[in-house]
């Protein structure tokens, strides 16, 4: 009886997370870093409004990746009172629109509330290159130079605290892996 055995040649063979996506270029500086938008924040006594639209318009930047862009911000309200209510906030960045749903538990000293994306967070190019950059690049080595994203468009509205549908690889190194972008309420990962 004879045994005979095959080796399977790894050659010619793609690695997908060195293969997918495009490489990822060092950032800008500014693109790592906190961002505020670029109208000054409201103060201890401005309207409440004024202050939630704030918080709102730096939730999507932070969506985006904190690149700074012109953000502003509108709602179907003229003022919070001291009663509960629920309106909606449209905050503009990049050419898109994303509402969010507030509700207000009322109060007149201090107003609590919450803010949910209604149609979706933001994504961009530039900021998911950008949180790759610092969570992978910045490794140096075989992890910086496999680090590659899918072609992401330049910003769009995609599901919240889900995959996105869009994903970073690291081809070799430590953290070699495929990562899914997931835009949540309060800014970006990858997992």
């Amino acid at each position: 009886m004879a045994l005979v055995v095959f080796a399977a040649s790894a050659c010619g063979q793609d690695d997908p997370p060195l293969t997918k996506g495009t490489p990822v270029p060092n950032p800008k500086p500014a693109a790592q870093q906190k961002t505020a938008p670029p109208h000054r924040e409201p103060s201890d006594k401005a309207p409440v409004l004024e202050k939630i639209k704030y918080d709102l318009e730096n939730r999507v930047l932070a969506m985006g990746g904190m690149i700074a862009r012109p953000t502003s911000s509108t709602c179907d309200t003229a003022e919070v009172g001291d009663q509960p209510q629920t309106f909606t906030c449209t905050v503009s960045y990049l050419g898109v629109q994303v509402p969010f749903r507030v509700a207000t538990k009322g109060g007149s000293f201090l107003v609590q509330y919450t803010a949910t994306p209604t149609k979706g967070g933001v994504i961009t190019r530039e900021g998911v290159q950008a949180r790759a950059w610092k969570q992978y690049g910045t490794l140096g080595g075989k992890t910086r130079d496999s680090l590659r994203c899918d072609e992401i468009p330049t910003v769009r509205l995609v599901p919240v605290d889900r995959p996105s549908g869009y994903r970073c690889y690291v081809g070799e190194g430590g953290l070699k892996g495929t990562y899914d972008v997931i835009i949540g309420s309060n800014g970006m990962s990858l997992r």
